[in-house]
């Protein structure tokens, strides 16, 4: 059974939270490409981040929360959010997820990969060469998660990730990775985060966390634990990344000089060119291309156009995918 819990941390982090998940309204702010906040005013709503997460005291007890606040007046109105459902009775004690049991880290052509993903919002730890080091590298970071999921919208929870665990009523806690195989995709140089499916412009998003299994969770609760949590795009993460590449490797690609027209080819792609997309729109993205290259580096006499390229189906499955490690 569970037993009556609260919010874990102030209203002004859930602002950020709920402002800057990846799939918000065009009226809404879209999220930042870096990993940190990137204005003063996004600083001056965000309590400042916990220097290191790991170290921050883990949920124990439904006694360690604290009171759920009002709704901030600049809270976007299109999402309400969702009460704080009752903490595990029994919560287990912090661990890392075990990487053995982490599946689907590099997605094949035909794995789907939804919309986006959901990751650690605060990674400064993993920028540049110290990220083996970091207590958020990989999959650490669950360790400092508190996220209650659910089986559908507005429904009742049926489980929480908190503390690296998955904990549900009635049923022993399972470890991730350790206790069950997870699915997860390696998004960033020394990060992996979990798929996100679909969005809803409530605030509710589905996230796959095992090869069979998906689960719903709303964005007022990203920031219940010490890592804050975000839902970012495949849009925004491949223009962090700066590069791209078509999944089904091999096969040369159409580059067009209009979005959506089939009579305006303008090359070809070959498998041995840079592909660095520069805007989305829709199913398309503007790119600019350089080949041949090898790996990152232009060989002699490689040449650049820009135009267009179909990145998605019409499902909204991504044809293109990203090396996370960069050059």
């Amino acid at each position: 059974m569970y037993k009556t819990g609260t919010l874990l941390k102030p209203w002004g982090v859930l602002l950020t939270a709920a402002c800057l998940w990846g799939s918000a309204p065009s009226a809404w702010a879209a999220p930042e490409s870096t990993l940190e906040p990137s204005s003063a005013a996004e600083v001056a709503e965000t309590p400042a981040a916990d220097a290191n997460p790991a170290e921050a005291a883990p949920p124990s007890s439904a006694a360690d929360v604290s009171a759920v606040r009002s709704l901030p007046p600049a809270m976007p109105r299109a999402v309400t959010p969702v009460p704080v459902p009752p903490l595990p009775e029994v919560i287990p004690e912090a661990i890392s997820p075990d990487p053995a049991g982490l599946v689907g880290l590099y997605p094949t052509e035909e794995t789907d990969l939804g919309v986006g993903h959901l990751r650690p919002r605060q990674a400064a730890s993993l920028q540049g060469g110290s990220w083996p080091h970091s207590p958020t590298a990989n999959a650490s970071w669950l360790r400092g998660v508190t996220l209650p999921i659910y089986a559908a919208p507005e429904g009742e929870p049926w489980g929480w990730f908190i503390n690296g665990w998955l904990v549900m009523d009635q049923t022993d806690p399972l470890a991730v990775g350790r206790d069950a195989a997870f699915s997860m995709l390696h998004t960033y140089s020394g990060l992996y985060t979990f798929p996100v499916m679909e969005i809803r412009p409530d605030g509710w998003f589905r996230f796959q966390y095992t090869p069979a299994g998906t689960a719903w969770a709303h964005v007022s609760h990203l920031n219940l634990g010490s890592v804050e949590l975000t839902v970012e795009t495949w849009e925004d993460r491949f223009l962090a990344a700066g590069w791209i590449e078509f999944r089904r490797h091999g096969a040369s690609q159409a580059l067009m000089l209009q979005p959506g027209s089939e009579q305006s080819l303008q090359a070809l792609i070959a498998p041995n060119s840079r592909i660095e997309p520069l805007e989305f729109e829709g199913d398309w993205a503007r790119v600019r291309v350089i080949q041949p290259v090898d790996a990152c580096a232009a060989l002699p006499g490689a040449g650049t156009r820009e135009g267009w390229i179909r990145w998605r189906t019409g499902e909204q499955d991504p044809l293109v995918w990203f090396p996370p490690e960069g050059c």
